[in-house]
């Protein structure tokens, strides 16, 4: 599972808000907290040991807290005078053999929500680590709250059955917590109504297949759902077909919004996708569905890099 966490700090109250769900992990063991150094864009010369000096103070201050989670600290300020951000991350990732980079996201956008800021952004699109972008709720005053009181409590599962894609459900089985987990397969596309028919039968056979095999574990409760996008679509859920509203989307650009709407309508506290399936997982290298969701879902996500765990 996730034994060695790699956290990337700014020292934002985005960024910070981390260091409250790193315990809830799976399989944590030890945290190395990283801060990226920049130089001022207006300076011609950089000595970057006055801001390692206040990096190395910032970063040491959640130190007590997750020492007293039984984690192993460590602690790292990495100048990057002549690499990208995102660049630092990934070497470091690479040279502690982590499991997992956590980062926060803290840019703004439409309908106040959280979309990626532009390193976080670079880590999804470019990273080969598994990458959990954590989300919170912002209040009236500025502050951030949990989303769930805990991170891997009820997980949204998007399935596109493809040997990458399937990795997520492997990763479930190896979760030793109480979890709830609602499966999902979305049919975008179809070229007649009864290939949109058949299709969805078939993906409701196969989610009832890794239902059954989830439910085996005694930790795990399991949904399952299979939704056909597009005007009027209908929901296959556990107890048979249900005709629900929706508006008329007829190709493979609703399948994020179905993804998040579901998040929403269930109260997931985390979305887990792989970034290396088929199908409406694998439209570019990441994945468009798997980079919009990441970068425009209001709830924590989770991304999978197949490679890393096949």
């Amino acid at each position: 599972m996730f034994k060695k966490v790699l956290v990337a700090t700014d020292f934002s109250k985005h960024s910070e808000k981390i260091i409250d769900c790193v315990g809830e992990i799976p399989g944590v063991k030890d945290v190395v907290l990283l801060n990226v150094l920049k130089q001022d864009e207006l300076a011609r010369v950089w000595s970057p040991g006055d801001d390692q000096k206040k990096a190395r103070d910032e970063l040491a201050k959640p130190k007590s807290a997750l020492e007293a989670l039984g984690l192993n600290f460590k602690a790292r300020e990495e100048p990057s005078a002549s690499s990208a951000e995102y660049e630092v991350i990934e070497r470091v990732a690479n040279e502690e053999n982590a499991d997992l980079v956590v980062m926060g996201a803290r840019g703004r956008g439409l309908l106040k929500g959280i979309l990626l800021g532009s390193v976080s952004t670079k880590v999804l699109q470019r990273g080969t680590h598994n990458l959990l972008i954590m989300r919170y709720t912002i209040v009236d005053d500025g502050s951030l709250v949990k989303i769930c009181p805990l991170l891997f409590s009820k997980i949204l599962c998007p399935v596109d059955f493809s040997p990458a894609g399937m990795t997520t459900i492997n990763l479930l089985k190896n979760i030793d917590l109480p979890i709830n987990v609602h499966l999902l397969s979305v049919i975008a596309k179809g070229e007649s109504v009864a290939e949109i028919e058949a299709r969805t039968k078939d993906a409701k056979e196969k989610l009832d297949a890794i239902k059954t095999d989830l439910m085996s574990r005694v930790k795990i409760n399991v949904t399952s759902e299979v939704v056909t996008v597009g005007a009027g679509y209908r929901s296959y859920g556990s107890g048979g077909m249900t005709q629900t509203k929706g508006g008329s989307i007829p190709d493979i650009g609703g399948v994020e919004g179905t993804i998040m709407a579901k998040a929403e309508e269930i109260d997931a506290s985390l979305i887990v996708l792989s970034s290396a399936g088929k199908g409406y997982l694998d439209a570019s290298t990441i994945g468009s569905v798997v980079f919009d969701v990441a970068r425009k879902a209001s709830r924590p996500v989770l991304v999978i890099r197949a490679a890393k765990i096949s």
